[in-house]
């Protein structure tokens, strides 16, 4: 969540879109790290972003992940057999009317440190 604050402002008084994508990308690893917590020894690095900013947005902003095209099982079997593997973060980022304002797909490269 990003709180309703004047230093996230633009120009236009909505929040900055570099504001809204510090959200989505702190979101993506967030969710990265808890979704595979049990595997404390991985290395994840942001490997391509796409974004589509789809409304401005004013005030409290908030954010919701999950992992697309795949799943969490998936993953740890890839790691498990190469000790790397490719995944997408999904992020969405609402409104406080829970108008979807921006989406971003995070794609992470993530490997095995061990």
């Amino acid at each position: 969540m990003l709180n309703a604050g004047e230093k996230y402002l633009n120009h236009l008084n909505t929040v900055h879109a570099s504001a809204q994508f510090a959200l989505a990308e702190a979101t993506s690893g967030f969710f990265l790290l808890n979704e595979f917590q049990q595997l404390p020894d991985i290395i994840p690095v942001v490997r391509k972003v796409e974004t589509k900013y789809k409304k401005p947005v004013e005030g409290t902003v908030y954010s919701k992940a999950g992992l697309l095209d795949t799943d969490r099982m998936k993953v740890i079997d890839e790691l498990d057999k190469r000790k790397r593997a490719l995944l997408t973060v999904r992020v969405s980022l609402f409104d406080s009317g829970q108008v979807n304002v921006m989406q971003s797909d995070f794609e992470w490269f993530i490997a095995k440190n061990s």
